[in-house]
């Protein structure tokens, strides 16, 4: 079963911008890791320092390893600089997925 990581990103006042297209600029490399199944990234309509990535791994192993490069090449530091504390990362299961209706009416 595939692990869906939530990834958030606090940005400094002003600075949500800088940290949606960082984090979009390394999107390539991303979809390339082992284990990626797949990356939203997600911008708050309440707070534009806000930002979040969704993403489903195929097991969670496979998202702390990406973590793990991703800070050994020195991305998350340059990543935190501009955040208001730390990543909060969240781990899930997923109990349940369904299509509503506009979906379905597509």
């Amino acid at each position: 079963m595939s692990t869906t990581v939530v990834t958030e990103f606090f940005a400094m006042p002003g600075r949500g911008d800088d940290v949606a297209k960082l984090v979009l600029e390394i999107l390539g490399e991303s979809l390339q890791h082992e284990g990626c199944e797949d990356i939203r990234i997600l911008r708050d309509q309440d707070d534009a320092d806000h930002v979040a990535g969704l993403t489903r791994w195929a097991e969670r192993h496979n998202y702390t390893d990406y973590l793990a490069w991703r800070t050994s090449h020195g991305f998350t530091a340059t990543l935190e600089a501009m955040l208001t504390q730390p990543l909060v990362i969240h781990y899930y299961d997923e109990a349940f997925q369904g299509q509503g209706m506009a979906v379905r009416n597509r």
